[in-house]
């Protein structure tokens, strides 16, 4: 018996990128992986995107900071209470933009065209899900290594966790396009005595 996050290999290719189609395990539905490069780029947009809104909380904070100092405010110079705040926010703000990845998706899966899915099924992780994965690639420096080397091996895992894949949004087979069989399968198959 399969495993339900194994990729179920089809014998086919999308008629427009040539890049393998796979099964959902449960569903049976087919899909195309998004290349690596594609993944790549669409995490680094999602990272700035994140770092920005980052960026304009921060200021916010420093400005009332600031405003709070102007006024006397003893809490303006207790610097653990402001380290808190931006560590609080760092966490609220990743887990509501994975909130929102895990629902409508991310601004990276919009610009890069894919879409992160559950192998079994093709669903999304849904917005409590989608939170913590994001919380969880703030712990983990090594998932921009493995993204990096994603990219340059023509892979296209979404994440550390093989139960979701980043599937492509513009190959043929999400446009209505039909499969075609493998070339290599069929050629394989004719070599067989």
């Amino acid at each position: 018996m399969s495993k339900p996050t194994q990729q179920t290999a089809t014998g086919l290719v999308d008629a427009a990128t040539g890049r393998p189609v796979r099964r959902h395990t449960s569903t049976g539905a087919y899909y195309v992986k998004a290349s690596g490069s594609a993944h790549f780029w669409g995490r680094v947009l999602d990272a700035l995107v994140f770092l920005a809104a980052y960026a304009v909380l921060a200021v916010i904070a420093a400005v009332a900071r600031n405003a709070m100092m102007n006024s006397g405010s003893v809490l303006a110079y207790n610097d653990g209470f402001w380290l808190a705040l931006y560590a609080i926010l760092w966490f609220v703000g990743l887990y509501a933009y994975g909130m929102i990845w895990g629902t409508a998706g991310s601004v990276g899966d919009a610009a890069a065209g894919m879409r992160s899915v559950r192998i079994t099924d093709g669903t999304t992780a849904g917005p409590w899900l989608g939170g913590w994965r994001a919380i969880c690639w703030s712990f983990f420096p090594f998932f921009v290594v493995m993204v990096i080397a994603a990219a340059f091996s023509g892979g296209s895992g979404d994440t550390w966790d093989p139960k979701f894949m980043a599937i492509d949004r513009r190959s043929g087979l999400a446009q209505g396009r039909q499969p075609v069989p493998d070339p290599k399968a069929a050629a394989a198959g004719q070599a067989r005595p």
